[in-house]
C-alpha cells in the first residue's frame, strides 16, 4: 500500500480547519466525500477521509459508519465490527449500524449475535423491512423455521418487491 503524501497533506490541511468552531457541516462534508472515494474502490483514500474526520469530529457516528463499510468491503471483518460498534457507541438509534453488524454477525455464522442486532434495529425502526427479512433468514438457519416465516411475511408486508 502507498500513501500519496501530496493527498495527505490536503486532507490534513481540511482536517485542521474542522478544529475551528462551527465546523460540524464541514465533517459532514468530508465523510460525503469519504463515501465517494468508497464508491470507487479508492478505499485508501476513503480510509485517510474517514480518520480525518474522527480526529477533529471524534463522536461522529457517521464516519464511524462509513469506516465500517470500507473495512468491509476490504474484508477487514474485526475492525469493520470495531467501527460499526463505535457508531453505535456515539449514535445509540444508528438503525444501519446495527443492520450491518447484524448481518456481519450472519456471514460468520455467529446467528445469536445477528439476531439480536437485527431484533435491536427492529425496536427502534419498526417498519424496517430489510431487518425483518434477515432476521427471518437467520432464524430458520437455526431451524426456527415457523418463526422465521413469520418475520418473512412481515418483511413482505412492508416492502412487497422483496418477494422478487
Amino acid at each position: 500500500m502507498t500513501i500519496n503524501s501530496e493527498l495527505a497533506s490536503q486532507h490534513l490541511e481540511t482536517g485542521d480547519r474542522l478544529q475551528q468552531p462551527g465546523k460540524f457541516e464541514e465533517a459532514i462534508a468530508l465523510n460525503k466525500i469519504a463515501e465517494v472515494y468508497y464508491a470507487q474502490q479508492k478505499y485508501v483514500e476513503a480510509i485517510a477521509q474517514c480518520y480525518q474526520t474522527l480526529r477533529h469530529q471524534p463522536d461522529f457516528a457517521t464516519a464511524y459508519k462509513t469506516l465500517g463499510n470500507i473495512l468491509q468491503a476490504q474484508g477487514k471483518t474485526d475492525a469493520a465490527i470495531r467501527a460499526y460498534s463505535k457508531a453505535i457507541e456515539f449514535n445509540p438509534n444508528f438503525v444501519e449500524a446495527y443492520v450491518n453488524l447484524g448481518s456481519m454477525f450472519y456471514k460468520q455464522g455467529l446467528l445469536d449475535n445477528a439476531i439480536t442486532y437485527y431484533q435491536k434495529a427492529i425496536a427502534i425502526q419498526p417498519n424496517l423491512a430489510g431487518a425483518y427479512w434477515n432476521l427471518g433468514k437467520v432464524l430458520e438457519q437455526q431451524g426456527r423455521t415457523n418463526e422465521g416465516l413469520i418475520y418473512q411475511e412481515k418483511a413482505l408486508k412492508l416492502q412487497p418487491e422483496l418477494a422478487k
